[in-house]
């Protein structure tokens, strides 16, 4: 029996191709290789133009990294009101706990993406396979942001390598 197209968009792409995209060198540099060698300094440093530091984008997106594993542990947060308070504060002292934070719920998002029945429900009508794939998105848009600012403060490629086209 084959499945309905809409089904099959629901379920998201086969589980490999997600946990390679959340953290493996594919199309997108991957978080582990844009945060390496990253200092506070670097990370709260704020460029000019720019509304965010690295270190905010980065807690933005633990913020949304932490939604996702919530919904995926069955839970069901509730989206905020305004897009401001998905933009938690962050600061030099908490930087390698972000970072931390960031990396280790990455590494428990890589599991599910390998393991997790993603066909399954978790909101409304969207699978975990269509939640965990607008992660992989959502990352991919604040990684070119960090990489952007990273470069802007001579901070890029880090050790190691990394794309500068």
């Amino acid at each position: 029996m084959t499945q309905e197209p809409e089904a099959l968009m629901l379920s998201g792409p086969p589980p490999r191709a997600l946990e390679r995209l959340l953290d493996e060198s594919s199309a997108f540099v991957p978080p582990s290789r844009a945060f390496n060698d990253l200092s506070a300094e670097v990370a709260c440093c704020r460029v000019e133009g720019a509304p965010h530091t690295i270190a905010e984008i980065v807690a933005h997106m633990r913020f949304w990294q932490k939604y996702t594993l919530a919904l995926a542990r069955g839970e069901q947060p509730s989206v905020p009101q305004h897009a401001s308070e998905g933009w938690p504060s962050a600061d030099a002292d908490g930087w390698d706990a972000l970072r931390r934070g960031f990396l280790d719920g990455l590494t428990e998002t890589k599991r599910l993406a390998r393991a997790a029945d993603l066909s399954r429900l978790v909101r409304g009508t969207d699978t975990l396979g269509y939640e965990l794939t607008l992660h992989v998105i959502h990352n991919a848009v604040h990684i070119g942001q960090i990489i952007l600012l990273r470069r802007m403060l001579g901070a890029w490629p880090p050790p190691g390598g990394g794309d500068t086209w």
